[in-house]
Formats: C-alpha cells, sequence, structure tokens
C-alpha cells in the first residue's frame, strides 16, 4: 500500500461501527464503512489531483506567459484560433470537448427548471449548511491558509463562487463556447496553478493533507452541490420527486466531469453521497483556528453587501437570518467549532419550512404556482448575484 496521509484515519478505525453508521447503512441500503480496495481508493485519491490538467499545467509553467496565453485562446476561442498546433492543449480539449456517453441533455435541462424554482433556498443551503459545514473540515482550509485566499473578504470568495454557479446554470450552458463551459474550465486551470504552486513550496506539508485540490476533496466539493442541496431542501420544506432528484445529480454530475473530478467518484444515487460524507469524519482532523477564521468570516458578510435602502438594517437583518439557519442545519455544538454565536432559536429557518412546504406543494396541484416558483425563482438568484455585482464583474474580467 502505498504512503497514507496523516489525515487519512487507519483501516481499522473506519472499519469500526457505530449508531450513525448502523443508521446510513440502513438508509442507503449498503455498508458505509470501506472495503479495503475501497480505503486504497480513497487513499489514493487524497494523493491525486486532476492528471489531465496538471498535465496542462506542467506544460504552462514552462514559458507562464506565452503559455498562460496559448491556453486562454484555445479555451475562449477555440484551437484553430493558435498560432501553431500544441499537442498538450489538443489532447486536452479534444477530451473535454466530447462529452462522455452517460451525458444526456433532457436531464440538464429538466435540473435547470428544477434548480429555478428552488429560488433563494439554493443560496442559503450552499451557504449556511455546504459551506459552512466544509470548513468544519481543516483539510478543505489548507489551500485557502497558504495561498493567502483566507484573508480575502468572504463578500469576494462567494462572489467568485456565485458568478460560477449562475454562469453554470444558465440555459446551455454546457456548450463549448458558451460562459457554463468557460468558467469551469477555468477553475479546473486555477486550481492546477495552485496545486502546482503548493506541491512546490516548503510550507505544503504533503505527509499530512496529501496532494492539494485532490480527487476526494473535489469529489466532496461537488457533493455539497449537489446531494447536500438535496438534503436541505427537505429540510426547508421541499420534497421533490424521483425525476427531480434523478436530473440534479445528473447535473452536477457531469459539472463534476468536467471540472476533472474522476467518474469512480462522481454519483448517480443520493446513497452513494452518504457513504462519501460518512468518510469525511476519517480524512480530516478536527475543527481547527482555521475553521474557526473562515466561519467567522462568512458569518459577518452580509455586513458587505451593498444594500441600496436602510442598510444596517438590512445587513443586520441578514446577519442574523443566516446564523439561524446554520445553527438550524449544524446546531450549537458545531457553531462553536467555527466561532459562530449561537441564537436562541432557528425561526428564520422555520418561517422557510412553513412558507416552502405551502408554495411547493400547491406548485404540485396548480400550475399557475408551479410557473410563478419558476420564473420568480431565478429572478430571485439574479438578484442574490447583484449583492456582489463589484466583486463578480472583477471575476468576470479575469476571462
Amino acid at each position: 500500500m502505498q504512503t497514507r496521509p496523516k489525515r487519512l484515519a487507519p483501516f481499522e478505525k473506519m472499519l469500526k461501527s457505530d449508531l450513525k453508521a448502523k443508521i446510513l447503512g440502513y438508509i442507503a441500503h449498503d455498508h458505509i464503512q470501506p472495503t479495503y480496495a475501497e480505503y486504497l481508493s480513497l487513499n489514493e485519491s487524497l494523493q491525486t489531483g486532476d492528471i489531465a490538467m496538471d498535465k496542462v499545467m506542467s506544460w504552462v509553467m514552462q514559458n507562464p506567459r506565452e503559455h498562460r496565453k496559448y491556453f486562454e485562446t484555445a479555451l475562449y476561442q477555440g484551437l484553430e484560433k493558435l498560432p501553431h498546433q500544441i499537442p498538450k492543449l489538443t489532447e486536452f480539449f479534444k477530451q473535454v470537448e466530447q462529452k462522455p456517453s452517460w451525458y444526456d441533455q433532457h436531464k440538464i435541462d429538466d435540473s435547470l427548471r428544477f434548480t429555478y424554482k428552488l429560488g433563494v433556498n439554493n443560496s442559503f443551503i450552499l451557504r449556511d449548511l455546504s459551506l459552512m459545514t466544509g470548513y468544519l473540515y481543516p483539510g478543505f482550509n489548507q489551500p485557502l491558509i497558504l495561498t493567502g485566499a483566507l484573508n480575502k473578504q468572504a463578500s469576494k470568495r462567494l462572489a467568485e463562487t456565485s458568478k460560477w454557479w449562475m454562469d453554470i446554470t444558465e440555459p446551455h450552458a454546457f456548450e463549448r463556447f458558451n460562459a457554463g463551459f468557460t468558467s469551469t474550465i477555468y477553475v479546473r486551470f486555477i486550481h492546477a496553478l495552485v496545486r502546482f504552486q503548493l506541491n512546490k513550496s516548503e510550507k505544503w506539508d504533503a505527509e499530512t493533507w496529501g496532494t492539494p485540490i485532490n480527487q476526494y476533496d473535489q469529489a466532496m466539493t461537488n457533493i455539497a452541490f449537489s446531494a447536500v442541496v438535496l438534503i436541505g431542501i427537505r429540510a426547508l420544506g421541499i420534497f421533490p420527486n424521483k425525476r427531480e432528484v434523478d436530473s440534479f445529480l445528473h447535473f452536477w454530475k457531469y459539472a463534476g466531469w468536467l471540472m476533472g473530478i474522476d467518474e469512480k467518484w462522481l454519483i448517480d444515487k443520493e446513497s452513494e453521497s452518504w457513504k462519501l460524507i460518512y468518510w469525511l469524519r476519517f480524512t480530516h482532523p478536527d475543527a481547527d483556528e482555521s475553521s474557526i477564521s473562515l466561519g467567522s468570516s462568512l458569518s459577518k458578510e452580509p455586513f458587505e453587501r451593498p444594500y441600496r435602502y436602510l442598510r444596517p438594517l438590512q445587513q443586520k437583518l441578514a446577519y442574523k437570518q443566516h446564523l439561524e439557519i446554520t445553527q438550524f442545519f449544524i446546531g450549537r455544538k458545531q457553531m462553536k467549532k467555527l466561532g459562530l454565536k449561537a441564537q436562541s432559536a432557528s425561526w428564520f429557518a422555520y418561517y422557510l419550512f412553513a412558507k416552502n412546504a405551502l408554495l411547493y406543494t400547491g406548485a404540485k396541484r396548480f400550475k399557475v404556482l408551479d410557473d410563478f416558483l419558476l420564473k420568480n425563482g431565478r429572478e430571485m438568484q439574479k438578484i442574490g448575484l447583484e449583492l456582489y455585482k463589484e466583486q463578480s464583474q472583477q471575476l468576470a474580467s479575469m476571462h
């Protein structure tokens, strides 16, 4: 067996069963603990980056200024716009331009309609559940610490994520030269650049953390956008049908594939995600100072929002609402690990549950209400991006 990063628990420890493992195993109708073959695969994933893009990055860094320009020309204009054929770029773009055999455009379109109907609920879950929970696992935080991104304003980080999310959820976003495709490949390029730099840095502790932005951590990030959102919306009173679940997971499977995640770490069923989520506790140490720094910073992000009217009041209200949602999802004990102030109760989350249960149950019976959720939901998502308009424009200029 290859070297095991210190962050990964021994196989014997992962085999031990507890109440959580039994409950998840019963729900998933599968063993939550890994087989030895799965454990070896998990260990390998923690020490593997994005092989295809890492090859491109090795070539880029031979002549960073010129080769990066060639890469961006190929990405945004096409291989035919290069001054001459470049085998490394031809190989990479021919691979990502060819959609996998399992890709289903109908499911992608269905997923977009479902996503639009979620409106701001999707944003609440990504921010207050997925992001906050992710910060509890220090392995995700290490690249942010060593690249200086830890000190970046939370609104800036949210703007970058929100801009990419909006790009990929536009109609036909994954067509070759549309923003969803180019934004995803650009993010993938930046991940490879960070990985290249950190692997050469004396500050990166590979013995503890494995490879920066590795396959497993990327897979878990993808699950945070997909299966975790499905868990979250149910907790907030929205109950999708099987077709909606299947199409939503399919969308994120392709987004993950395009981002460079190996297919064996991409999921088709929710139950597959529960096993990978359970493994999280064995692949990261306990929350640390980086968790507190990131969690506290994100909690105070509403005070950076440029509301047009009654700004101080709206900022304070949003700050409290987000904390209540986070507490609703992760509880006071985990809130403390993130340096967050406990709330008297999760009133706003209870309000959202009652509101959503009424609206989304009604939409299953009345088409006019379903149409309203579809149109209004997307408009609210675009309005949400406006809160970070300046930052998202800066990100767009990078393209």
